[in-house]
């Protein structure tokens, strides 16, 4: 996507200097590219909605990327209206230009989000929500490790909570199980791995 943007940007600056005539587009064009901005524009809400509910890096990444190819669509919409219409030949420069910097601010997004992954870096904001949430558990006492990683693109928790000492087996089994439906159903968390100990 960088390697995109920039390409785009150079175009679009190399025919703001050299002034290169537009080929008028014809309007099946503009409705091919309406069409497509609807279609990509539905795939981008549905991918957008899932990564927060689940919240998983692929799918964040996808959606970006939807609403990018999205964006063009729109863009080729406005600049066929504008340019045949109006006959503002400059219109395209400028709207390619623009598009060329949001496709290289988002790829660069997208770039660092994935290397701090790689780096087993994960947000600490949404480890102190993990945190908080296993702790308001009743039979949670208190959660005195926690830490989260990426697997892929999923996400993985270790745990360890403080228990009441007289919690039998089935019951801190349940409590386990509670936990990591409760991380999966409203964190996308796909596996918590809970250590349990009565004392510390």
């Amino acid at each position: 996507m960088v390697a995109i943007g920039i390409d785009i940007i150079i175009k679009g600056v190399m025919t703001f200097a050299t002034r290169t005539p537009f080929k008028n587009l014809s309007s099946i064009a503009g409705l091919a590219a309406g069409f497509s901005f609807v279609v990509l524009l539905v795939l981008w809400a549905f991918n957008h909605y899932w990564s927060r509910k689940l919240n998983n890096a692929a799918l964040t990444a996808a959606s970006r990327d939807t609403f990018t190819d999205a964006l063009t669509s729109l863009t080729t919409v406005l600049t066929i209206l504008v340019t045949v219409k109006l006959h503002l030949q400059w219109f395209d420069n400028l709207i390619s230009i623009g598009l060329g910097l949001y496709i290289l601010n988002t790829g660069t997004k997208i770039f660092r989000e994935s290397s701090l992954n790689l780096v087993d870096y994960f947000d600490p904001y949404l480890e102190d929500r993990y945190q908080r949430r296993i702790a308001d558990l009743t039979s949670v006492r208190k959660v005195i490790f926690l830490k989260a990683h990426y697997d892929g693109n999923l996400i993985m928790l270790r745990a360890t909570i403080v228990v009441p000492p007289r919690m039998t087996a089935i019951e801190i089994t349940r409590l386990i199980e509670t936990i990591n439906q409760i991380m999966w159903q409203e964190f996308g968390v796909m596996e918590t791995d809970v250590m349990i100990t009565t004392s510390y």
